[in-house]
């Protein structure tokens, strides 16, 4: 059986060197990794992320201590060091010898003859220097977010709300679920689980918090009593308000977690038209609706960008989930913060959904625009270029969640009355 640092190590090259995504490379190699014991998949979980999440403050510290530039170091040479570095730089509890050792160990297993002293070497010299840095004022590197994102930021929020957000998104987020209110709700819920052995239960907004918890082996979950979903997201189900009898749709559906919402709030009487690009999400958005025991959904493959004339003026409500950059979830996806996205073509694609959303709300309807980025070109321009072009909506509810006053993910959630 390999250790969490060599399970991190190959897990990592998948991800930096692979293109794989850092939740389903982890999810991946735990699968591979059985024999492990709960505290080795929570300390490999834990590498795995927290180096993902604090990669160019790493980079950093490798280019100050190597005389090799960074472009020249051998992958699994400069993952071992970016192992160590994070374990001494950030993980007080791990021994200095570990850290220095372990990853010696691996670069005589995995690297090239004499890289191991290359390692040892570096990760000493860190050492010797207390294992600090001095970052400066620079953010992006103290924060560990690209240059781009990290003026993105600063330009539309100020640096002072900047250096805040920005050590919200590098914390650990909540674990939050949402009762299914088809078969139970907060109170009786959160008994059961107690009596499942989940001891760290706290209810809040509706919703359930309950930290380290294994959904996948709890009976509960598999019996359909709730879904795993964070508060903005919730909020934007119940900012749409839908009401029994009522047709609503889901531009963007998968993998279903605000589709269910919306029909546990109808008390599944209604219908709720679920539409995803993906053939195998809709998979994901039929497979939820089985386990919560959901009827009213109809779930379809449907390209949201492309109008679909017979669904003109037919909905009660439509939920525009669009696409978006996820600056708002990087605590959750933190591969997301050296990821390339093509931001001019996502704007476009966005800009399409909401206008084909719109089309489909009746007169006296509503329409509910939401994202999981903090990015403005993506929200609030978004909400302002469409009013100027429909004067038939009018703005009555506009949010965003930010991690270090709301104390979840970042969101943005607008709702737009049809007069």
């Amino acid at each position: 059986m390999i250790s969490a640092r060599e399970a991190a190590l190959l897990t990592l090259n998948e991800i930096f060197y692979n293109g794989a995504y850092s939740n389903l490379a982890v999810k991946e190699m735990l699968g591979k990794c059985r024999g492990m014991d709960k505290n080795e998949k929570a300390f490999y979980t834990g590498l795995v992320y927290g180096i993902v999440s604090r990669h160019f403050t790493l980079e950093y510290v490798i280019a100050k201590y190597s005389s090799v530039k960074l472009k020249k170091l051998a992958r699994y040479v400069k993952i071992l060091l970016e192992i160590g570095i994070y374990q001494l730089l950030f993980l007080d509890k791990v021994p200095e010898s570990a850290a220095v050792n372990e990853s010696v160990k691996l670069a005589k297993k995995y690297c090239k003859k004499g890289s191991d002293r290359f390692v040892n070497a570096i990760l000493r010299a860190f050492c010797k220097d207390g294992c600090k840095i001095d970052f400066s004022d620079d953010l992006s590197v103290k924060y560990s977010f690209s240059k781009e994102m990290t003026e993105m930021f600063c330009q539309q929020f100020g640096v002072e709300f900047c250096e805040q957000l920005m050590g919200a998104l590098n914390e650990a987020p909540d674990f939050l679920i949402r009762p299914n209110a088809l078969k139970t709700d907060t109170e009786k819920l959160s008994q059961k689980l107690k009596e499942n052995g989940i001891d760290n239960v706290v209810t809040e907004y509706g919703m359930i918090k309950a930290d380290g918890f294994d959904v996948a082996s709890d009976s509960l979950y598999r019996d359909g009593c709730f879904s795993v979903q964070d508060r903005g997201a919730y909020t934007a189900s119940l900012v749409l308000d839908p009401k029994e009898g009522e047709t609503v749709i889901d531009m963007c559906a998968a993998p279903g977690g605000k589709t269910t919402h919306i029909a546990e709030l109808m008390n599944d009487n209604g219908k709720v038209l679920a539409f995803d690009i993906h053939e195998h999400k809709i998979t994901l958005i039929e497979n939820a609706v089985k386990r919560l025991g959901i009827i009213s959904v109809e779930a379809k493959v449907a390209d949201a960008t492309v109008l679909q004339n017979d669904l003109v003026c037919v909905a009660d409500r439509v939920l525009c989930d669009v696409p978006c950059s996820g600056w708002g979830i990087i605590r959750r996806k933190p591969d997301i913060k050296f990821s390339h996205t093509a931001l001019d073509e996502l704007y476009d694609i966005q800009r399409k959904i909401i206008r084909n959303g719109a089309e489909y709300v009746r007169k006296g309807g509503c329409l509910v625009y939401s994202t999981c980025t903090l990015n403005k070109h993506e929200n609030e321009e978004i909400i302002a270029d469409f009013l100027r072009d429909n004067k038939e909506f009018e703005k009555t509810y506009e949010k965003t969640f930010y991690p270090h006053i709301d104390g979840c993910d970042g969101f943005f959630i607008c709702r737009l009355n049809k007069k």
